[in-house]
């Protein structure tokens, strides 16, 4: 099967940054970026979409990210036993 093209709405590791077009096989985006909400396909309307709401999107990631940030501090602190 060919390869899908996917725009990557957020980072996802060993693939890409949020914005860069991706080609993937078919099963992986079905299963895990398109379902997760981290890709969408790489038409037209989608690529017009992505760069309207891009501001917005980055603003997302970078909340989601100072909020594992702050997780991270308050666990590295912690032993279990």
């Amino acid at each position: 099967m060919a390869n899908i093209d996917l725009i990557l709405l957020q980072r996802v590791e060993k693939l890409g940054q949020m914005g860069e077009l991706v080609s993937v096989k078919p099963g992986y985006a079905r299963n895990f970026l398109l379902p997760q909400g981290k890709a969408v396909r790489a038409t037209k309307a989608n690529k017009e979409r992505f760069e309207r709401e891009r501001v917005q999107l980055e603003a997302q990631n970078l909340k989601r990210r100072e909020e594992a940030e702050r997780v991270a501090e308050r666990v590295a602190g912690l032993s279990v036993t």
